[in-house]
């Protein structure tokens, strides 16, 4: 067969049907699809640009290729919006004549054949249509019928720099990796970053976007936002992007210039209305050298002559306000008559306590202004006091042991050459302290009993005391494990059980109220070393996060059979925190088919739910008597989907090696695995409404232990 077998011809839409031996045509989702209306915008943008295949089958013609264009130009007549589509209207078709097996292969050739554009080629197409077509975003939106965001995004990716795009065609990256290029829209910037990049074995998206967010400030960041203006003005160079929130601001220092610029006005004009003696202003709050300075705080003031007018008049419309609402609190029948013009009480109350609170003028005179930045905003803190101008601490001694002044050149105190005096930088602050937290760790590192318990010793603090103040310069933190569910209250106790006893049997003198953290700290290194291992591992057993044992947790499986080679021995499914939450239809066909008991199952169906429930609440808890061997072993063993601790698998040979190394990238997460945990046989989810109540429980409790951290106790298992 050839092409000279088809006859060009237009037929009206009315005329046209899916043909019968079209491929598609036992799949009429296909037709259903959300991209028909893409289809659909393209066709009436550009017109139909493939003619239909068709052939006559009675009084119409059928499709055989050109299902999914036939179902464009429907919805394009049903489209008050798409004009000029009608039933009337006729589009090009090619007609081949009688022959079905020509019918055949021309629709299966229609859907087999046609491959997928190549992604990349889509996102230079897209660029180009821009570029040197003259479309802009809006009209390619328009064009196929897609948000305008989803146009941005291909423009963007078919603008990454050639080179970048190059080594995406030869997979020597993936498509992920040219695509977090586009996060900078400054093609020399991406090409500076791939070639630092290029030598890693691998080169995961993550690492691209971490780099390329240290070339500059997106204009849509907060900082950016709060500059804009003046870094313009001041001629800055902005790396443009289609979308203008994600513009970069390329020269950084000007942006930190003018952010402290920014911070320094904000102080100044707080210090002017205020009246405070000086205003400062830092790029970050530096929390530990905050705790040297002093504050002074506003309090009762007497106003005078025209505050004291104002205030009066405002206590007066306060009392009218009191009266006009007893007034309607007395009125039986229920008349809401009083004025609704009155001002805001609340702006009323807060403009008198204004006038009737003030700062001291002695505190005005040696206190100020700080601001900072702060995620995203400006924070200011009145009425600081300097350390050098706080009346409440003794002044610093200024003279060596010896007698000699500690001052930068050695002279008297008071004399001319006591030289300037020595003010570090915060840069400076910070190499030293890096430079000490090095001294201090080698020495750390040369007495192995002493890190030992350290380290015991603040995991123990942070698991079971939950005190985030045990440490803030050690860098090791452990966090008691999230465990949210919605049924804590009817799970089978076991587990809280033998925690509680284990609980019950721990030495905790060392953390006795009232002693300070280095106290405690010597203490626990004076616990005998078995104690200790006993302490260690009570504390450790809140830490085990709810998971599935799969792939990409091959450790805590291969823990968790040692520890529990048999998880029914020490726990149960229980009625209210399992089976009352699973349908009525399931609870039967698990007795049936899993449990063995058919007859059992025949006989409950006829039962309300709740008494199949208690069934298998008493069958668990207790196997009957009148079980067979085969069924109480059935009952014995049984754990629903997901609880059970299966061998560790090997993630290389379950997925691969370029699984594997996907594993280690954002493109795969090990958690995304498909795992039946908290799943019904029907794959309803066993969650309800509750469980996140108990989540935020879990939440407030754990942030109250925070502040009080002498509260240590044991937690439930459940947390």
């Amino acid at each position: 067969m050839t092409t000279t077998d088809l006859t060009a011809m237009d037929v009206a839409l009315k005329d046209l049907a899916l043909h019968a031996l079209n491929a598609r045509a036992g799949s009429p989702e296909t037709y259903e699809a959300d991209d028909i209306a893409n289809l659909a915008a393209s066709i009436d943008t550009l017109g139909l640009l493939n003619p239909l295949i068709v052939q006559k089958t009675g009084k119409v013609w059928g499709v055989l290729a050109g299902g999914r264009r036939l179902a464009a130009l429907r919805q394009l007549v049903n489209d008050k919006d798409a004009k000029g589509w009608t039933q009337r209207t006729r589009v090009a078709c090619r007609v081949l004549g009688e022959d079905v097996a020509a019918a055949t292969a021309i629709t299966v050739a229609e859907n087999v054949t046609q491959k997928a554009m190549d992604p990349l080629d889509e996102f230079e197409a897209f660029a180009r249509m821009m570029e040197t077509g003259g479309h802009d975003p809006e009209g390619i939106a328009r064009m196929f019928g897609v948000e305008r965001r989803r146009v941005i995004d291909r423009l963007r990716f078919g603008r990454v720099h050639p080179d970048i795009r190059a080594a995406a065609r030869a997979k020597e990256i993936t498509l992920d990796a040219m695509k977090a290029f586009a996060e900078h829209p400054d093609q020399a910037v991406q090409r500076d970053v791939f070639e630092a990049l290029r030598g890693e074995s691998f080169l995961p998206a993550w690492a691209i976007r971490d780099k390329l967010r240290n070339r500059g400030v997106k204009m849509g960041d907060a900082v950016a936002r709060l500059v804009a203006e003046a870094y313009r003005a001041a001629g800055g160079d902005i790396a443009a992007d289609l979308i203008e929130e994600d513009s970069i601001l390329t020269d950084e220092t000007l942006v930190e210039t003018l952010l402290l610029e920014k911070l320094a006005a904000h102080a100044e004009a707080k210090r002017a209305r205020l009246g405070f003696a000086w205003a400062e202003a830092l790029r970050a709050a530096d929390y530990k050298a905050l705790q040297e300075y002093g504050r002074v705080y506003p309090g009762a003031v007497e106003p005078t002559g025209e505050a004291a007018t104002r205030c009066r008049i405002i206590a007066d419309r306060l009392a009218e306000i009191d009266e006009a609402r007893d007034a309607a609190m007395d009125d039986i029948e229920g008349n809401d008559d009083h004025p609704d013009d009155r001002p805001d009480l609340a702006t009323l109350e807060e403009e008198y306590e204004g006038l009737t609170t003030g700062w001291a003028e002695a505190d005005l005179g040696r206190a100020g202004v700080l601001a900072y930045w702060d995620q995203g905003r400006i924070v200011t803190i009145e009425g600081l006091v300097r350390p050098e101008d706080r009346t409440d601490r003794k002044p610093a001694a200024t003279g060596g042991g010896d007698g000699t002044s500690t001052g930068a050149t050695g002279g008297t105190e008071g004399s001319e050459d006591d030289g300037d005096a020595l003010v570090l930088s915060d840069s400076l602050k910070a190499d030293l302290k890096t430079e000490q937290a090095a001294v201090i760790g080698s020495a750390l590192a040369g007495d192995p009993d002493l890190a030992h318990d350290l380290l015991l010793f603040k995991i123990v603090a942070d698991l079971l005391g939950r005190a985030g103040n045990v440490s803030y310069s050690l860098g090791v933190t452990a966090s008691a494990a999230d465990r949210p569910h919605g049924k804590p209250d009817e799970v089978d106790g076991q587990a809280a059980a033998t925690l509680a006893e284990l609980f019950e049997g721990l030495d905790l003198h060392w953390w006795a109220d009232g002693k300070s953290m280095p106290e405690r700290f010597e203490a626990f290194r004076a616990v005998d070393p078995a104690m200790k291992s006993r302490i260690v591992a009570v504390a450790l057993a809140d830490a085990v996060k709810p998971t599935g044992y799969g792939y990409g947790e091959t450790l805590m499986a291969h823990i968790a059979r040692q520890l529990v080679p048999d998880l029914r021995a020490v726990w149960r499914p229980t009625g209210g925190a399992f089976f009352g939450r699973l349908k009525k239809s399931v609870l039967l066909g698990l007795i049936a088919r899993d449990l063995r008991q058919p007859e059992e199952a025949a006989r409950l169906a006829s039962e309300k739910k709740t008494a199949i429930v208690d069934f298998l609440e008493r069958l668990f808890a207790a196997p009957f008597a009148t079980l067979t061997p085969e069924q109480r072993e059935a009952a014995r063993t049984w754990c629903p989907p997901g609880m059970e601790i299966g061998a560790p698998r090997n993630p290389y040979e379950a997925f691969g090696k370029n699984r594997l190394r996907g594993m280690a990238t954002d493109e795969a997460d090990p958690e995304d695995e498909t795992d039946p945990e908290g799943m019904d046989v029907d794959g309803e989810d066993l969650s309800d409404e509750d469980a996140t109540d108990e989540a935020d429980e879990a939440d407030e409790t754990e942030s109250i232990d925070e502040i009080a951290p002498d509260n240590l106790g044991p937690r439930t298992p459940l947390g």
